[in-house]
């Protein structure tokens, strides 16, 4: 049999060559014509388009490579610091960039919590107290009375507890005032003006604060014999004792403030004089009298005003109820101090009474929880009608019951309903509010009053119907908060300045944000870490305590304050802490973090991102609560090996442009271990 060829013969072309041949030729053909067109091509002066510049943006969702921006232990958490007439621009400017801690943002006068923390763990409590004492003038005070708004924003909220800012404030100022006279000394006068400030408050203290650093004489003058204002007369001892306060007044006073307590303005030296001899004059004199109800009664022997029944107390530590029954009308702040300070001077009894329903009422959750914890019973959802008497003397009060005390858009409108019910009482105590004192203050000056007794302030700009003449504090915002008033001493203090300067007072003033933060509800706390819970502060016990002045709250000790320092997220910093929350978000569990957790050398130790268990689900950037880790936008990543998937530290802190860091050197400090993997 004829063997068969494998292949088929190539068939000749018609042309007449073999089909190999013509390929040949059709190949040299394309490469001439190929050449020709190059030719031709780098003859020709070429034609680019310049598209215009457009600015890359990443979707927040983007799923990719990340890093760190920052690490604790190698980079400084940043301080919130700046002239005080430029604070604002610093603040209002992080909140732009979405870089303002909410703790800072949520407090009227924006203290630097987040500073303070980080000072604090980081064993400078000195400067921690320095720190927010430029912007909270009496740290040690506000940490026994504050309400405490930056802990409600606290980041800590969504996961756990908040962090313990007020009882930090306190212990930052138990450290400083031992060190205290090391650190005060008079200020340079450099401005050759000077500034009269009547009232010793929190709202006069802060701008005379502001003032002195900024070189200006500043001259205070208060009609009591001790300096504070409401501080001093109004705050109950067991709340804040009085050497707290003084001792941080002096301070003030060491810095060059001229003080002048035990005279009254308006009736020891006139208004008028003191706007001669100044540049310019700061009326902070608050709200000096109690408000009473226009009811039946209200003139009988036994009622008093709750500002007039707390000077009695705190001052003699006798109000005249030795043995009576007491009924607080009212259900503020200032009413709960009134009903546990009648308990500490010798009362029977004490009823609080207010319109209120329990869930309702004004005053602070725990302040009304302390008082029923001393004896205290609390009557919601009743309104005074009637004040009832016996040949002009208090026998009790008539209470009608209250329906709502809002309408639908929330205004004050209380509605009533026919039941009524007589309270027996000895004492009535009104604490409804207060009102401005200032006929005699101002009288020979042209300043305006409204028909409701008011003075005629700018509330932006707290300038008054005089030209030179300020105003700020409760005198212009009502009753408030103790930080809210430093708050408009510091914006009094920028208006002086700017005025004293020739500046126009608004311009290019920039007013301070109030952003709104989410309220979150508790968190469960069930099972977690005792590192993550709250520093608990001890208090006194309630039986001993409701029988004198005693402080209630005893603070915290150095080991818990440390640790509750370190508890802060450092929240916007830029800088990992290690709170490992994006660990334990992560799906995967691609993400291992190490810190070490000790005072003054705290610092991020481990960070292993190990990309070939990683999903690019980006939940750990989204809950990374200071934002050092973020997206890179490096959008292709190609390896090997499967060991570079895994990135270390080093890794995680390479340049923006994406190139691998080539070493560990100075990502460390002193006394912080260079993290090495196995086999390293």
């Amino acid at each position: 049999m004829a063997v068969r060829d494998e292949f088929p013969k190539v068939p000749e072309s018609v042309s007449g060559l073999p089909g190999e041949k013509q390929g040949l030729v059709q190949a040299a053909k394309s490469i001439a014509k190929g050449f020709s067109i190059t030719v031709k091509a780098a003859a020709t002066t070429p034609l680019t388009v310049k598209y215009p510049k457009e600015r890359l943006t990443l979707s927040p969702r983007w799923r990719g490579p990340l890093a760190l921006r920052g690490v604790l232990g190698r980079d400084e958490v940043p301080l919130l610091r700046a002239p005080s007439f430029e604070y604002n621009e610093l603040i209002d400017g992080l909140y732009r960039k979405d870089r303002l801690p909410p703790c800072v943002g949520n407090c009227p006068a924006n203290v630097d919590a987040r500073g303070q923390a980080y000072l604090i763990a980081d064993n400078r409590v000195a400067e921690a107290y320095e720190l927010v004492r430029d912007r909270n003038i009496l740290p040690g005070v506000l940490g026994r009375i504050c309400h405490h708004p930056c802990e409600s924003a606290c980041k800590r909220n969504f996961y756990d507890e908040p962090i313990a800012i007020r009882p930090l404030h306190r212990f930052a100022f138990e450290e400083y005032r031992k060190i205290r006279h090391e650190r005060v000394s008079p200020l340079p006068r450099t401005q050759g003006k000077s500034v009269c400030i009547i009232g010793s408050g929190p709202s006069g203290l802060a701008a005379a604060y502001d003032l002195l650093k900024l070189g200006y004489r500043v001259v205070m003058y208060e009609r009591e014999r001790k300096p504070g204002g409401a501080l001093n007369t109004g705050v109950p001892a067991y709340r804040l004792p009085r050497e707290v306060l003084y001792e941080e007044i002096d301070d003030i006073v060491g810095l060059g403030l001229e003080l002048n307590t035990g005279v009254e303005v308006g009736k020891d030296v006139p208004l008028a004089k003191l706007m001669r001899e100044h540049d310019a004059v700061l009326l902070a004199v608050g709200l000096q009298q109690s408000r009473l109800l226009p009811i039946p009664g209200t003139d009988a022997e036994g009622v008093v005003g709750a500002l007039e029944f707390l000077w009695s107390a705190n001052f003699k530590h006798d109000a005249g109820v030795r043995g009576k029954r007491v009924l607080v009308i009212g259900g503020g702040n200032v009413a709960v101090d009134v009903a546990r300070c009648a308990l500490r001077v010798g009362a029977a009894e004490v009823k609080l009474a207010c319109l209120e329903s329990e869930n309702e009422m004004p005053c602070h959750p725990w302040e009304i929880a302390e008082a029923l914890d001393e004896g205290v019973t609390a009557l919601c959802s009743l309104g005074p009608e009637e004040v009832l008497t016996k040949q002009h003397q208090v026998v009790g009060m008539r209470m009608r019951s209250c329906l709502s005390v809002f309408d639908e858009a929330g205004r004050f409108a209380p509605k009533f309903g026919d039941e009524t019910t007589d309270i027996a009482a000895d004492v009535i105590v009104f604490a409804i509010g207060q009102a401005p004192k200032i006929d005699s203050l101002i009288a020979g000056t042209e300043l305006l009053v409204s028909g409701r007794g008011q003075l005629v302030v700018d509330g932006t700009l707290f300038t008054t119907s005089v030209e030179g003449v300020f105003a700020c504090g409760e005198i212009v915002t009502g009753p408030g908060s103790a930080i809210g008033s430093i708050a408009t001493g510091h914006e009094a203090a920028t208006s002086i300045h700017r005025y004293l300067q020739g500046m126009a007072l608004d311009g290019d003033r920039v007013a301070r944000p109030v952003p709104v933060y989410p309220k979150h509800a508790s968190a469960d706390t069930r099972g977690i870490e005792s590192n993550r819970r709250r520093a608990e502060m001890p208090v006194a016990d309630p039986a001993e305590r409701a029988t004198d002045f005693r402080q209630v709250e005893l603070g915290l000790t150095r080991q818990e304050a440390m640790a509750e320092a370190m508890r802060c997220l450092r929240c916007e910093s830029e800088i990992c802490v290690g709170c490992t929350f994006c660990a334990r978000t992560c799906p995967d569990y691609a993400i291992t973090v190490e810190r070490v957790d000790e005072a003054g050398a705290r610092c991020l130790t481990r960070y292993d991102l190990d990309l070939s268990k990683c999903c690019f689900c980006g939940l750990c950037a989204e809950q990374c609560p200071t934002k050092a880790l973020h997206h890179t936008g490096q959008y292709e990543l190609s390896f090997w090996h499967r060991d570079l998937m895994v990135f270390d530290k080093g890794e995680m802190l390479r340049p923006p442009t994406g190139t691998r860091a080539t070493g560990r050197d100075g990502i460390s400090p002193p006394g912080c271990p260079v993290p090495r993997r196995e086999g390293e």
